[in-house]
């Protein structure tokens, strides 16, 4: 976005506050403030705008073996800035937009693969920007039938229950590796529909990739000048591929105090026509702007599609809350890829796999929130004015290498990405293993807009990598 389009847009949003101070706009009409701005009017609630958003800033010391602590750097963040705006237009039909402002370094891998074409094996990839501004959802939508919502546009696609909870309200700094691992894509443009009964719930939504993606096709060579969709799949570039994705949850209990909970989740994604950039990626625990990612070893040019499961139950008792989710996913792979496309033959399918396993408990005596319809649990409401203090422990796990992809003693042709051990390591056959995390909570609930967390994680990756994580995060939400 530029400079003159930034300035166009502020002097607009000026303008519009100055036009609602006026009399005759308010006339007849209702302004209203939970830190945000909500306008409607006052004989008819099927108009009505507001102005919400949310900040979350966060800072992380990470530290381990000498060896290690260079590897995972310590630092501050703006972890999640997004303005959204919402409204009512008419009978049923309502609009959303988020604008999500990133603060995004050169994020760089832990390992378990390379993330650029080109990069030796073996060796740290760096991908990403410095930040940029995006669409979180974007849709129109029409709730006019009873326990039944539609959506069109720019959907969160719905999957899990950690990761299809708002970030508000999350317990932790951040979401399990797993939840982070297999929650992609987040978004997509398409359809999303949702209803419920009186002890299940129903989401779904059919796709395309989300505002901003470049579909590649896959490439066969990783030499300048190549041009997409001359790869073995014979994909197209720009073509956009389709993705599915459903969620049913049964809660037959789901009063005040108690809340018994069961969730299905799935999902489907074409690939070839993104086959050359797609693998899984995960932050780890703790986390500063540039600390590095976990990444799959899905080898380039080689994904027909994936299919992913998720299974979670959780249960509240008044102030404790239980919950727990294992995923897998199974990434299509052509049997046949060529040599040059895939120097770790032969070709087959890939297998991840993650869970979770986390309690909480408020000290003050208040329950965690649970949304019914969506099948969610939200944030502690404190009922003093000195707030609500919780405390929680989390231990997840992610296994993003499939060790059957490897072949003992292959060496990856130069200029191909191939298997690489955790930042740096010098044998590309030497992947084993898993990453542990175990994470401890505190969070004081200010009150209904603020909060401040502190969390400490041991988190462990393959090759002996033991780090400890200390974190900081400050969330303010209107």
């Amino acid at each position: 976005m530029s400079k003159l389009t930034k300035s166009k847009l502020a002097t607009l949003a000026l303008a519009g506050l100055g036009a609602f101070a006026s009399g005759s706009v308010l006339a007849g009409m209702t302004v209203d403030s939970n830190g945000g701005l909500e306008v409607f009017e006052l004989d008819d609630t099927d108009y009505w705008f507001k102005i919400g958003g949310r900040l979350h800033l966060s800072q992380a010391f990470l530290d381990g073996s000498d060896s290690d602590r260079s590897k995972f750097p310590s630092g501050s963040m703006i972890r999640s800035a997004r303005l959204t705006f919402k409204g009512g237009v008419g009978n049923a039909w309502v609009y959303k937009v988020d604008l999500d402002f990133a603060d995004r370094a050169l994020r760089r891998p832990v390992g378990f693969g390379n993330g650029q074409v080109g990069n030796p094996p073996g060796t740290l990839s760096i991908f990403g920007d410095t930040g940029d501004v995006s669409f979180g959802e974007a849709f129109i939508g029409y709730n006019g039938c009873k326990n039944f919502w539609l959506a069109l546009g720019q959907i969160s696609v719905p999957f899990g229950l950690e990761a299809w909870a708002s970030a508000n309200d999350a317990t932790f700094m951040e979401n399990s590796m797993a939840s982070q691992a297999f929650d992609t894509p987040g978004y997509g443009i398409g359809a999303y529909v949702e209803w419920h009964g009186n002890m299940f719930t129903v989401a779904g939504a059919v796709y395309q990739p989300e505002a901003g993606t470049t579909q590649y096709g896959d490439v066969l060579s990783t030499q300048p000048g190549v041009l997409p969709g001359n790869g073995p799949l014979g994909s197209n570039p720009g073509s956009d591929p389709l993705g599915y994705s459903a969620r049913v949850t049964f809660s037959p209990v789901h009063d005040d105090f108690t809340v018994y909970h069961l969730g299905l989740s799935g999902k489907y994604q074409d690939l070839r026509n993104h086959a050359n950039v797609f693998n899984y990626r995960s932050g780890i625990e703790v986390r500063s702007r540039q600390t590095p990612i976990l990444f799959s070893n899905i080898p380039l040019n080689s994904a027909n599609d994936y299919t992913t499961w998720g299974f979670e139950a959780a249960g509240r008792f008044g102030p404790l809350m239980l919950s727990g989710e294992y995923m897998f996913s199974e990434v299509d792979r052509d049997g046949n890829i060529p040599l040059a496309a895939d120097p770790r033959l032969p070709g087959g399918d890939l297998k991840f796999k993650g869970y979770y396993i986390m309690a909480s408990y408020v000290i003050t005596g208040e329950a965690k929130e649970y949304d019914f319809a969506s099948g969610t649990f939200g944030r502690v409401r404190p009922s003093s004015h000195k707030g609500a203090w919780e405390v929680a422990i989390r231990h997840s796990y992610l296994d993003l290498i499939d060790n059957t992809a490897l072949i003992p003693g292959s060496t990856p042709a130069p200029g191909m990405p191939g298997p690489a051990t955790l930042v740096g390591g010098v044998d590309p056959n030497a992947i084993v293993g898993a990453s542990h995390a175990t994470t401890f909570g505190v969070n004081w609930w200010i009150n209904d807009n603020v909060r401040l967390m502190a969390n400490y994680s041991r988190m462990n990756f393959p090759e002996s990598v033991d780090i400890n994580g200390f974190g900081l995060k400050a969330i303010v939400n209107w």
